[in-house]
């Protein structure tokens, strides 16, 4: 008897408010996806897997993961027993808040720790994938793939990640600028800053914080797709997949290899969510983006270069 084969990562990852949510909620509704609540920030977060593994020294990669360790043995895994003892089913829960899931960290914490007290190299991934696998057999429920929200960043750990995901598929959801920043308004995001390393902490100006922040992400983006190409990276235009779902659908299901397919009640609703296209031309909106529009211009002819139908 065999061990069942590694299910498909499917990585969804957007540029900051970029309609990815969309995508996720599709995957969602998908009979052969499953889908851990809330996002899966335990590879990019600064100090987590994608840290220790870039780690410019094998001490700073122990510190790193004794850190970590600590943090998950002390803080995390005692929060997670206590909902459990409440009654709280673990499906019902985000990763980060499952015991399940905190032990196989500490677990494979472990591991890593004792391979670099051995003298191995701390950009040795392979613990690291198996982990992954085995968070995704502890959660995939015997369907062929499983859906990681925002595991990654674009433009950060681009050397590194590919090895722990695998096997991966990676989707990015694209949108208009001026509605991407209109969001983040509408979400109350301007003036915070963010961990995204594509965001520069130097820049006082909020709003161009924001609008620098993505042209950084654009070019990363189109970077990425070149280097990854069609077979492992698929960019997705927001405003198609909300105006043109079945045949944007059809298009995502035959890059991941998977039938097209919703089942019933799925939350993926393309009515609602088509109203959240041209929400920039609100006029305080505008008001705020008028002093910029070159940049505005630019991020646009950006976000052409990504083509149509990519």
């Amino acid at each position: 008897m065999t061990d069942a084969p590694a299910p498909l990562n499917i990585l969804v990852a957007g540029i900051y408010w970029s309609g990815s949510g969309a995508v996720v909620d599709y995957l969602k509704g998908h009979p052969d996806c499953a889908v851990p609540r809330g996002e899966f920030t335990d590879f990019k977060r600064n100090g987590r897997i994608g840290s220790m593994l870039e780690a410019p020294t094998a001490q700073r990669a122990k510190w790193l993961a004794r850190s970590l360790w600590a943090e998950t043995r002390l803080g995390k895994l005692p929060g997670s027993q206590l909902k459990a003892l409440r009654g709280a089913p673990p499906a019902s829960l985000p990763l980060k808040e499952q015991v399940g899931h905190h032990r196989l960290k500490l677990a494979y914490l472990s591991q890593y720790r004792r391979h670099l007290a051995r003298g191995g190299s701390q950009a040795d991934s392979t613990h690291w994938n198996q982990w992954l696998q085995a968070v995704g057999k502890a959660q995939v429920g015997g369907k062929r793939a499983i859906v990681w929200n925002q595991p990654i960043w674009v433009g950060k750990h681009e050397h590194t990640w590919p090895a722990v995901f695998s096997p991966y598929k990676l989707v990015v959801v694209h949108r208009d600028p001026v509605d991407q920043f209109a969001e983040v308004v509408r979400q109350g995001k301007i003036g915070k800053r963010k961990s995204d390393p594509a965001f520069d902490d130097s820049e006082k100006d909020d709003i161009l914080y924001v609008l620098k922040g993505l042209k950084a992400k654009l070019l990363s983006l189109e970077a990425l797709s070149r280097h990854l190409g069609p077979e492992r990276i698929l960019l997705i235009n927001f405003e198609h997949f909300v105006e043109e779902t079945p045949a944007q659908a059809e298009r995502l299901c035959g890059f991941l290899g998977l039938p097209q397919a919703q089942e019933a009640g799925a939350p993926f609703d393309p009515s609602k969510s088509i109203l959240n296209v041209g929400i920039g031309r609100d006029e305080a909106v505008q008001r705020m983006l008028a002093p910029h529009q070159s940049l505005i211009n630019e991020l646009c002819e950006l976000r052409a270069l990504l083509g149509n139908e990519q």
